[in-house]
């Protein structure tokens, strides 16, 4: 008995070393042409944002980090001197070599990373359509200029067409594509924020089993578990914040009135636009039991208080001051600004969305 235990034990030590050595580090080496030395910071990509993995000094235009661990591909980034040069690139569990240059941004050869390679033959395909928009914006760079609304109109309306064009191309490789770490990771970055929740969650269950210990399969289920959250028929979740006097004020204080839950950036250009629009609605219902609470996703206290003043907004404001790390704009899945929610006098949503040109006209039939 004594024997079989012992035997046992040194089956599981060797069973849990063998474990252990599948978490590899991985060695990643990169030579930039044109570029001698500087700070190099090695970030991953976590809810839209870059996090730092670790950092070095550059010296002779080469670099290398020993211990990288990767266990699934995925997308990682050379942020060098703050930003003055990026390399972005799809990073395998193996060793890699990069090279890249300098006068040559936005392009680099990665060897040891066949998913690198099925990214880039994304983008080579994907480039038509941002071609396409950059002519678009030429066009509307000069029309502005010429104070040419009509025209400026006339190609946001192109512009428009284009982005439809290339979120169904998206999707196609998402649904053809159902085993890649690169369509995985393309729903995530380019899909969410333009997809209905039942269509993003059938392209997420399309996805296979293979993927699901990718961080941003995980991430991705979370960003659908919180849209169900703030589906229209649901209770908006509640949460308290300080306006700009340092006044705490929760949503859930305002029910026994229809809100319009705004979330805005002061940096934001639509956002500034729409400010205009939710003043006319405002001064148009605001006596009739509606108002506003208005969410910035701000980091600069200053810079907030003034778009208050010029813009002229007369309802509640509030913000955390955390920027887009703010808890409140992942309570409720914001990944795009400016977004809103209408609510009921329940604090029941009603409608929401992006443009509220499209929710002003569900929002006066109430009145």
């Amino acid at each position: 008995m004594k024997k079989l235990i012992l035997i046992l034990i040194l089956f599981l030590l060797i069973f849990s070393c063998k474990t252990d050595k599948t978490e590899k580090d991985y060695l990643i080496k990169a030579y930039i042409t044109g570029y001698f030395d500087g700070e190099v910071v090695l970030n991953k990509v976590r809810n839209g944002k870059l996090v730092p993995i670790d950092s070095l000094h550059m010296k002779k235009s080469k670099f290398k980090f020993k211990h990288v661990k990767i266990t699934t591909p995925e997308m990682l980034w050379f942020v060098i001197d703050k930003g003055n040069f990026i390399i972005q690139f799809f990073a395998d569990p193996h060793d890699m070599q990069i090279n890249a240059d300098y006068n040559n941004q936005g392009k680099s050869e990665v060897q040891g990373s066949k998913t690198h390679a099925e990214y880039v033959s994304f983008l080579e395909n994907n480039s038509i359509f941002e071609n396409k928009q950059f002519k678009i914006n030429e066009q509307k760079d000069l029309a502005y200029l010429n104070n040419d609304t009509l025209l400026l109109k006339s190609l946001d309306s192109v512009s428009n067409s284009i982005v439809k064009e290339q979120i169904e191309y998206i999707k196609k490789y998402a649904y053809e594509n159902n085993k890649s770490y690169v369509s995985l990771y393309l729903t995530l970055s380019n899909l969410t924020d333009y997809l209905k929740l039942p269509e993003l969650e059938k392209i997420y269950n399309n996805f296979d089993d293979t993927l699901k210990t990718s961080p941003y399969y995980l991430e991705l289920r979370d960003f659908i578990m919180t849209k169900k959250n703030v589906q229209i028929g649901k209770q908006a979740p509640d949460f308290s914040l300080s306006d700009s006097a340092g006044t705490s004020v929760s949503l859930s204080s305002m029910q026994d009135k229809y809100v319009l839950l705004a979330f805005s950036a002061s940096w934001n250009g639509y956002s500034r636009k729409d400010n205009k629009n939710l003043n006319k609605l405002y001064k148009k219902f605001q006596a009739k039991d509606f108002d506003i609470y208005q969410v910035f996703a701000e980091n600069n206290m200053r810079q907030w208080k003034n778009v208050i003043k010029s813009d002229n907004l007369n309802w509640i404001t509030t913000s955390d001051l955390k920027g887009l790390d703010s808890e409140i704009l992942q309570l409720y899945g914001i990944r795009k600004l400016p977004y809103y929610f209408f609510l009921n006098k329940n604090g029941i949503i009603i409608t929401s969305g992006d443009d509220l040109n499209v929710l002003i006209p569900e929002i006066e039939i109430f009145f």
